[in-house]
């Protein structure tokens, strides 16, 4: 008798042990859907995009801190957008190249991190790659510390849109 209920309990044991995990793979293989507070107005429900994106931002920042403004130009499209952390809004790669030729010259970027490089496609389709960085930028014989927040929008292996954000930490 003790042996047919060890066996009961071991068996029950067992049992509730593989139901458990087959409800946690479940539940993780399906994220529950959340009512949000506040709704996008963009888009909603990003997946992680492919790192295809991943390399043309690092080539795109790689090509600024050497100052090679041909390769620059070739990873931008024509019709680019650039939304500056001062407000502004840079409108096409002609008007892009000139900025870029005018402003980075003029300085060195060094000791360059990234923290977070994250590529995210919408549900809208738009391919997103998100970076947190920061560097030491040299200019008039000052260094600053400077930290980024930059999206850049690409589309067929092009940067179409940056929207950037800027603090100087003290």
């Amino acid at each position: 008798m003790k042996k047919l209920v060890l066996c009961i309990l071991v068996s029950a044991s067992l049992i509730a042990c593989t139901n458990q995990e087959t409800k946690t793979e479940s539940a993780e293989q399906k994220p529950a859907t959340i009512e949000h507070i506040y709704k996008p107005t963009y888009t909603d429900n990003f997946k992680i995009g492919g790192e295809g994106n991943v390399l043309i931002a690092e080539k795109f920042h790689q090509a600024i801190f050497a100052k090679d403004f041909k390769q620059i130009g070739e990873l931008l499209a024509d019709t680019a957008v650039f939304w500056m952390d001062d407000g502004s809004t840079i409108k096409g790669k002609d008007s892009m190249m000139k900025f870029v030729e005018a402003n980075f010259s003029k300085i060195n970027i060094k000791n360059y991190k990234q923290a977070v490089i994250l590529p995210v496609v919408g549900e809208n389709g738009h391919e997103w790659v998100l970076i947190w960085d920061e560097a030491d930028v040299e200019a008039d014989g000052k260094t600053t510390r400077v930290l980024w927040q930059d999206g850049f929008r690409f589309s067929n292996g092009k940067i179409v849109l940056m929207n950037g954000y800027v603090k100087y930490p003290k």
